[in-house]
Order: C-alpha cells, then sequence, then structure tokens
C-alpha cells in the first residue's frame, strides 16, 4: 500500500496548493490563488456518492470560529481528514469554478480545513469572487481576463 501524504504535509501537491503555500508572501497576489482555485480540480466530501447526472450531493458543511457556516473545499483527495471521512465519506472531485457558482449565499468556504495549505473566505468573499472573475468565454469582447487589469 502506498502512503498517502497526510493533512500536515507541506509539500504542494499541485498548482493550487502552491499558490495557497506562496500566499503567505509579501509578493503574493490573491487573484493568482482564486484563479488558481476556480481553475483547479479541488474536492468536496458528501455524505452520498453520485449515482447519476440528476444527484443531489450535500456536501459537508462545517461550522467556523464564529459558528458560521462554510463549505469544506479541498486541494487534494489526501488532504481530507479521517474526521470528515466519518461524516461524510465520499469524495467527489469537480472545479473550483462549479463550487463559486453553485454555493449558496449565506455560506461561506473554507479550503483544506485544518490543513498546512487554506484559508477561509466569507460569504460576501464568495459574491465578490462570482461577481469580479467570469469565465473567459462569458466576457464580452475585448473584456480584460484579469480582473486587476481595470
Amino acid at each position: 500500500m502506498t502512503e498517502q501524504p497526510g493533512i500536515a504535509d507541506t509539500t504542494p501537491l499541485n498548482d493550487l496548493e502552491e499558490k495557497l503555500a506562496q500566499g503567505g508572501q509579501p509578493d503574493a497576489s490573491p487573484v493568482d490563488v482564486i484563479l488558481s482555485f476556480l481553475n483547479s480540480e479541488v474536492y468536496v466530501v458528501s455524505t452520498e456518492g453520485i449515482e447519476g447526472e440528476d444527484s443531489q450531493v450535500e456536501p459537508l458543511v462545517l461550522a467556523n470560529a464564529d459558528g458560521d457556516p462554510v463549505l469544506a473545499v479541498f486541494s487534494h483527495p489526501s488532504r481530507v481528514d479521517e474526521q470528515y471521512l466519518a461524516a461524510a465519506p465520499n469524495i467527489l472531485g469537480t472545479q473550483g469554478a462549479a463550487i463559486i457558482a453553485n454555493i449558496g449565499e449565506e455560506l461561506g468556504m473554507v479550503i483544506n480545513p485544518g490543513a498546512a495549505f487554506g484559508f477561509e473566505i466569507n460569504p460576501e468573499g464568495v459574491a465578490n469572487i462570482r461577481r469580479d472573475f467570469k469565465r473567459a468565454d462569458e466576457l464580452p469582447d475585448g473584456a480584460p481576463t484579469d480582473p486587476s487589469a481595470n
């Protein structure tokens, strides 16, 4: 059996984790982190698996330090701690952009809860990302693709 990297492992496993690791640097760009998240495959844990196209997913929602609900999202399946798998044993992959597009307006998001690479976004931050970042095929002709270019 191959040993999987643990939740405390500080080696980035993909582009998103590399951007998250750089997030604490003085020259770090939050736009780079957001763009990487939107364009990366990320993972949620669910009590139910996907049975068909019309399947409803009930992803794990945690409470943050203030007691507010946050959707638990993971940058790699190995970042899912056993305690979360005990509550929701199915790991489901999707695009970060799909998470942002489908998350409720009252729900924040936490990336890699308890892991070395992660962060939390409140519902207002999620709404700002949804407003400010559009897929390239959704932009009007001539519009900049980078919101920092405005």
